[in-house]
């Protein structure tokens, strides 16, 4: 990966899967909990992430490993999450004044999969219930829905749809 840019390593990993006969984004989920997710914040990764990772469960940096008392094994390759961060500059324009912008940068960092990692048990079901809404993401679903009327059912299914019938959303 050495001297790829992160969108070259994006793309080979895409240009890889496309190859293999996997189509990455296609629909993600399951209805239970699949996919990759960080260990530390228990949160799937994003699609662009689960697309990257070659691995389902859970991946933390080396350092996040190590301060849960684990070791990397030697010898173990990493992967890439990527990220998005802002990035301020300034453009000084033709007649001398300077505009402030805010560029977005791909980033990306190396993380490793439980399975290279000793010392460190997997989490269980139980482990994984605890993960916490955002409260203020909740708030303004809950004021979408009850403004527009709507109704939402949450249920364990691998489908997300509207059904006209019922006029009702359905989300896994």
């Amino acid at each position: 990966m050495a001297g790829k840019s992160v969108y070259e390593m994006v793309t080979d990993r895409i240009i890889a899967q496309l190859e293999q006969g996997i189509i990455p984004w296609e629909k993600p989920w399951t209805g239970i909990r699949s996919g990759a997710y960080n260990r530390i914040s228990k949160k799937p990764y994003s699609l662009i992430n689960q697309m990257m990772l070659n691995h389902n469960g859970e991946y933390a940096s080396f350092k996040q490993w190590q301060q849960l008392g684990g070791h990397v094994r030697k010898g173990a390759k990493s992967e890439i999450v990527v990220f998005w961060k802002i990035t301020p500059v300034e453009e000084k324009q033709d007649d001398g004044t300077v505009i402030k912008k805010s560029i977005p940068l791909l980033k990306y960092y190396n993380v490793f999969h439980i399975s290279q990692v000793e010392g460190v048990e997997p989490l269980t079901d139980d482990e994984l219930k605890d993960i916490e809404p955002i409260e203020e993401a909740e708030n303004i679903l809950r004021d979408y829905i009850t403004r527009e009327n709507i109704t939402l059912e949450h249920a364990a299914s691998d489908r997300a749809y509207y059904s006209p019938n019922r006029d009702m959303i359905h989300l896994p």
